[in-house]
Parts: C-alpha cells; structure tokens; sequence
C-alpha cells in the first residue's frame, strides 16, 4: 500500500505540473498580443500545449487508478480480489474508450483504405492562387484556400488579399488567437511539402 500511495503523490505533482503547462501554454494562445502571449511564438505554445495535454491523459489515469486502489481498502466489500480485478477492468476499459473516441475521427472506423492521403503541395503550387477569386495562404507548413472567406473576414477583405499565394504564418499569429486557428481548420487543403522560406515565429 506504502507503493501505491507513493505512486499517487507523485502522479499528483506531474498532473499539477502538467495542468500549469497547460494553462499558461492555452492562454498564450487564446491572446498572441498579451505579455504572456509575447514570452513564446505561437507555434512553441500550442506543441507545449498539446505535449502537457497527451501527458495529461496517463497522469490521470496513473492518479486515479491508485486513488481507487487505496479506496478498496476502506471497504470491507471491496478487498475481495475479484471485487479489484472487476473494478479496475471497468475502470481501465472506460478510459480507454473515452481516448479512442477523442483520438479517432467521426466516421474515420468506416473509411477504406483507398481514400488518398493528405495532399502535399510546393510554395510555387500555393503561390500560382493569389486572386480574390482563388486564394490560397500558408499558416506553418499547411496550406489554406481562404477565397470564401475572403467577403466575411472581420478584418477587411484587404487584409487577406495581400497574402493570397504567400506564407502568412507571421502576420497571422501575430492578428489572430486560438479560436481564429481553429476556424482556419475548415479551410485546410494540404501540407508543404518543402522548407518555408520566411520564418514563422513572431
């Protein structure tokens, strides 16, 4: 028991050491122009994020589980070793299933195998749609065709025109937050296949 109790003080220091990383990384984020947001580029704050979230997971599994195990002892009912082996089966199968459903995309366990992969395009392919009628943008190293977008942006139509056929990763982190990312999910065509020739932190 000395072991298992061990086990869940240490899982609680690494939750709480992952849940800070999180919290500050999420803030970042959510407003690139604030102080914190201005401490680290974008892109370095959304792979901490999503490293302290996948680390997350088992410490919470880790933490939890122990917490159980110490719980039986408080139980008469519960010290039966097929009681703890029914328990934690129902436990461990629960936890997995909520990841697999995170993980896997909707309708992704009744795709065939013939459906093509992400398309890779070059910087001279982006650059070739640079038109309010056909315009596609750079964010990282993945490739957007914002053109309908282009009448609603907040910003101006402006402010998307001049970077059609353009890496705009910069301008983009520095005018935009978390959601505003998000957002730009839906416009997604491809990745770059090739090194970016501007930087892309701030």
């Amino acid at each position: 028991m000395k072991r298992v109790t061990k086990v869940l003080i240490a899982s609680g220091e690494l939750l709480i050491a992952a849940s800070l990383a999180l919290m500050v990384t999420g803030l970042a984020m959510n407003d690139p122009a604030s102080t914190l947001g201005s401490l680290m580029s974008y892109e370095t704050a959304r792979r901490v994020h999503t490293i302290a979230s996948y680390l997350f997971i088992p410490l919470f599994y880790v933490h939890a589980t122990a917490g159980i195990y110490i719980a039986f002892g408080r139980f008469e009912s519960l010290k039966r070793p097929e009681v703890r082996r029914a328990v934690l089966s129902t436990w461990t199968l629960g936890i997995a299933v909520l990841i697999l459903l995170a993980i896997v995309s909707p309708g992704s366990i009744f795709r065939t195998s013939s459906v093509s992969a992400t398309p890779v395009l070059t910087l001279a392919e982006v650059a070739k749609h640079n038109s309010s009628s056909d315009c596609w943008v750079i964010v990282e190293d993945r490739a957007y065709n914002v053109t309908s977008l282009i009448d609603t942006h907040p910003g101006g139509r402006e402010a998307i025109l001049k970077y059609c056929g353009t890496n705009a990763t910069e301008v983009f982190f520095l005018e935009h937050n978390q959601n505003d990312y998000e957002v730009l999910q839906a416009y997604y065509i491809g990745r770059i296949g090739e090194p970016l020739n501007t930087t892309k932190n701030r």
